[in-house]
């Protein structure tokens, strides 16, 4: 039976939540990054974050192991100084199955013990400290680790290992016989003892200037040469001379009482522990990330699970802005609320370019990936329904094949969400169907928000289509469960400051594109005046 210790997956769980490019549009491996453990690759971290559930029951469990580590600080030390450690276990015992030397297989067996125990020894003190635990699998790893800890095995190998290294140590120098010939070549070695100790100069030299250190010379008197014509074999491991492979297996000989008592701990599975380095990890990356962004002001929660009513978000930031933040890369980020409950599930977002509308979209996006991956939210609250998908449509910089054109394409995008999205389903969508004009858009995407009214989908439209917007809050007949957003913009004549604000409104119709026109010095004075600059004139 496995009985490799597990902290992620359950046999429930299953995972077809994120699509590949969904996890692209709310930069997965970006924030993976964050997570910052040098001790577990990044790409393992992305690969777990892309692999949200929708079981409820799963994501409860997954935010009680990261509560229990967040608030019990002894556990989550040990856990952090014992997976660097698991990760050295498993180097000890893949060296050990592919060593052909007895006396490597016996080094390596006894380092892998003696490193398991070490380790068995923190988890076990760890989890005495810390009684009270929310989480069921953190209880199952404590009872397995006391079980190990208090057998009888472990405390007879804990008990012998001192002694088998004592018997490894004793192995420190070989005395060896030479013959030489008559030009003072070697032709023939025995060896003549093992020692306990180093070897120690006693050469008269030595014993007129009273020096005592170890053996030394300043260059080697002899060694046997390898024979010409042994070249390395596939696996890259060069032969020992015939010298030091008679003395290896000399030494091996002498550690057969070693070995024996080895083989009376075969039994013992070091590699129960395997399983928690990753999902371990995951968590303690999650828990130094929320320590670290609280620690800059950004709020942080672990969000309510629900299966019916409203979904709130209170003081969303997105989570990529918040770490921009947190490296100092740009100033303190501007918090919204988001809210789908059964009189607005969707909402059409529209305002002043560069206002916000792709930060606050891709923001609730990230807020759904953290929470069904059992972690935290960046909101002061939030109370979430599990999303059965998280689709999302963001652009891509592409402009569609030779064939078939970007309108083509996009199209197609969105025309393939239909085959899986649910009632349950979370979409986001960024100035989607913009390849075309304003008016086939429209029709376009009405078509779209009136089947995402009728299956009841959550979610976001942000969009240039001010039109849109203002239909739907003239026809909310046609568009049952769709409200309106707007990205604020205080104007003072042509200059339009953006809070980044996001409320509930009805467009004003203007994107105050020549704002952000100005600031790049693209007004028509502007240019005219750069080029006469350079000695042209319009």
């Amino acid at each position: 039976m496995d009985r490799t210790l597990r902290l992620l997956y359950s046999p429930r769980h299953t995972s077809e939540v994120l699509p590949e490019r969904s996890a692209r549009d709310l930069g997965v491996d970006d924030l993976a990054r964050a997570f910052d453990l040098s001790f577990v690759s990044e790409h393992r971290i992305a690969r777990l974050l892309a692999a949200p559930t929708a079981d409820s029951a799963e994501i409860i469990e997954r935010q009680n192991i990261f509560r229990d580590l967040r608030e019990q600080r002894t556990l989550c030390e040990a856990f952090t100084s014992v997976i660097p450690k698991v990760d050295e276990l498993s180097v000890f015992a893949t060296t050990r199955r592919e060593s052909g030397s007895v006396l490597e297989q016996t080094i390596w067996r006894l380092g892998e013990l003696e490193l398991f125990t070490e380790c068995i020894d923190i988890l076990g003190k760890a989890f005495e400290d810390t009684p009270h635990l929310s989480s069921q699998r953190l209880r199952v790893v404590a009872e397995r680790i006391a079980e190990i800890r208090t057998g009888a095995e472990f405390g007879r190998l804990r008990s012998e290992l001192p002694k088998m290294r004592s018997g490894l140590l004793q192995r420190r120098s070989l005395t060896l016989g030479v013959n030489l010939d008559e030009r003072l070549r070697p032709v023939e070695v025995a060896v003549l003892s093992i020692n306990a100790e180093n070897f120690r100069e006693r050469s008269i030299m030595g014993r007129l200037f009273g020096r005592s250190g170890g053996f030394t010379t300043d260059s080697t008197i002899f060694a046997t040469p390898l024979p010409p014509d042994i070249s390395a074999p596939l696996e890259g491991k060069i032969p020992l001379s015939p010298l030091f492979q008679e003395l290896e297996q000399l030494i091996g000989d002498s550690l057969r009482p070693v070995q024996r008592a080895l083989r009376g701990y075969i039994d013992v599975n070091t590699g129960v522990l395997g399983g928690l380095r990753g999902d371990a990890s995951f968590f303690l990356g999650a828990v130094h990330l929320a320590d670290a962004l609280e620690s800059v002001g950004i709020p942080v929660c672990i969000p309510d699970v629900h299966d019916n009513g409203e979904d709130y978000i209170e003081d969303m930031t997105n989570l990529h802005l918040a770490l921009k933040y947190l490296k100092g890369n740009t100033p303190a980020p501007i918090p919204n609320r988001v809210s789908f409950s059964s009189e607005t599930r969707f909402v059409v977002l529209t305002g002043p370019n560069q206002g916000g509308k792709t930060t606050f979209t891709q923001g609730i996006g990230l807020s759904y990936l953290m929470a069904q991956n059992g972690l935290f939210v960046t909101a002061r609250a939030a109370r979430i329904r599990p999303a059965d998908r998280i689709e999302t449509h963001f652009p891509t910089g592409e402009f569609g094949s030779l064939d078939t054109g970007r309108l083509s394409e996009e199209t197609a995008r969105l025309s393939s969400l239909i085959d899986v999205i649910t009632g349950r389903s979370i979409v986001l969508l960024n100035e989607s169907l913009s390849s075309t004009g304003p008016q086939e858009a429209g029709i376009l995407a009405e078509e779209l928000l009136r089947v995402f009214s009728s299956l009841g989908v959550r979610g976001v439209f942000a969009t240039h289509l001010h039109d849109l917007a203002r239909s739907v809050c003239e026809r909310r007949q046609d568009f049952t469960g769709i409200g309106s957003l707007v990205a604020e913009a205080r104007v003072s004549g042509e200059h339009a400051e953006r809070t980044f604000r996001i409320t509930e409104g009805v467009p004003d119709g203007n994107s105050y594109a020549r704002d952000i026109a100005v600031r790049h010095g693209l007004s028509y004075e502007q240019m005219k005046n750069r080029l006469s600059g350079r000695g042209l004139s319009l």
